[in-house]
């Protein structure tokens, strides 16, 4: 089931980004009675909360995420006994099933999705929410709520809807190079590339002992010319890319296909990679613990956690800077899913929905992200111990790259941009002739 759930979200990523992650440290007993704490002081001040709450999820009725929103409402209710919550798990297809369920007079009281699918399926139907962002409640120890979530993640909340917070992100998840640490270790590479220079010369090192450094697939072919260009040129012109077949013109594209050329002339690439389809590459990469790294989202320790051998060690890191470059490793691609409330929900039931929605990503984000191996939104959260890099990563990125960049915006250009890629990587074009075959669209 993991495994499904994790090739779905990889697709979902814009495609659009989704749930992730590991394991937690956290004992169970221990996060059982946090938990229920919280549910004992979900409610906001001293107002009773009473309402019937029409919840459409976007996880399906037998994956983790459900079991945890059932357990999360479970003990809400319990201490709200005014407050009754009754799920509609829908799978991925729930954000084209709210609007026309609500357009045809289905209630439909809260609803959670992709932030991006929010944003682009929701944005008319989603109440501002920000004065519960800045309520303070028991169950997050007096603080405002907007306090006790990463920054990142409430700020992209406010980000996509001009200012106003309108969903309660939970299960974070982002973009960024995961590496086999053994690989590392066994290199004497002791401190992450930081810039392309280190970068290029940690993966001399690791082809030196015998492994491959990079490898890719078809799922994620646009995501190592993809970030160059992204950390050489800026998002912006990178988008124009997608959509203008004349902005290839740009020397700078060049520059930056010569430096992904100049990694195939090395060796630098897996040798299949131009016929690598997912999930391949990161299949090879535990299985046969020969190939150091692979770009991909947080939640791929978990998609392929059945393969990893027990004593694999997940290292991540960001994307080097490029020399002349606009962008550093603060940048880069990142989301969560949402919790939106709708617009035409009445008082009682925004309340009451506003605090479930409150607990779930504070109260009950441990627990929630131990039953469902996702990642914590909480500022207190602990980590899985194969996402700990991860965290710092995730930690510093403040300014948002699309999916796997702005290369694959456009469908009309995405597959020949990443056929291109490919072909690139592999060795079997120049970087001229990539920057001729990208823009033919």
């Amino acid at each position: 089931m993991r495994k499904l759930l994790a090739a779905a979200l990889s697709v979902a990523m814009g495609m659009s980004l989704a749930a992730c992650g590991g394991g937690s440290s956290k004992p169970a007993e221990e996060t059982t009675k946090s938990a229920e704490s919280g549910a004992d002081k979900a409610e906001s001040g001293d107002t009773k909360l009473n309402a019937d709450i029409e919840y459409w999820s976007s996880w399906s009725e037998t994956e983790a995420q459900a079991d945890a929103l059932r357990e999360a409402a479970d003990e809400f209710m319990k201490a709200n006994p005014g407050v009754k919550i009754n799920f509609t798990f829908n799978g991925r297809d729930n954000r084209n099933l709210v609007g026309s369920a609500v357009s045809a007079g289905t209630k439909v009281t809260m609803m959670d999705a992709n932030a991006d699918n929010i944003k682009s399926m929701w944005s008319e139907m989603t109440m501002d929410l920000t004065p519960y962002f800045e309520e303070s409640y028991e169950s997050t120890g007096g603080e405002k709520y907007v306090d006790r979530i990463m920054p990142s993640m409430s700020g992209l909340s406010a980000k996509l809807f001009d200012g106003k917070y309108s969903y309660f992100p939970y299960a974070p998840q982002a973009f960024m190079i995961f590496c086999n640490k053994n690989i590392f270790d066994d290199c004497g590479i002791t401190k992450y590339p930081e810039t392309w220079t280190e970068f290029m010369d940690a993966c001399e090192k690791i082809k030196a002992k015998g492994y491959t450094p990079v490898t890719t697939d078809s799922n994620y072919a646009t995501s190592w010319v993809g970030y160059y260009m992204s950390r050489l040129m800026g998002n912006d012109e990178v988008t124009k890319l997608s959509n203008d077949p004349s902005a290839w013109s740009n020397p700078k594209v060049l520059e930056a296909a010569k430096a992904i050329e100049d990694m195939a002339k090395k060796g630098y690439f897996d040798p299949v990679i131009e016929t690598n389809t997912y999930p391949n590459a990161q299949q090879s990469m535990v299985i046969n613990e020969k190939i150091a790294m692979y770009i991909n989202g947080t939640w791929l320790p978990n998609e392929v956690k059945e393969s990893t051998p027990d004593d694999f060690k997940w290292g991540s890191f960001a994307f080097p800077t490029v020399e002349g470059g606009v962008d550093d490793q603060t940048s880069g691609c990142y989301s969560s899913y949402g919790i939106a409330i709708n617009k035409d929900a009445t008082e009682e039931e925004a309340k009451a929905a506003a605090a479930f929605g409150v607990y779930v990503t504070t109260a009950f984000d441990q627990k929630f992200s131990d039953m469902a191996n996702a990642i914590p939104v909480s500022v207190d959260g602990v980590w899985p111990d194969s996402l700990k890099d991860a965290q710092q990563v995730m930690s510093k990125y403040t300014n948002r790259y699309p999916s796997q960049t702005a290369l694959i915006l456009n469908s009309n250009s995405k597959q020949i941009i990443a056929d291109a890629c490919l072909k690139l990587m592999g060795g079997s074009i120049t970087a001229e002739e990539f920057v001729e075959m990208a823009s033919k669209f």
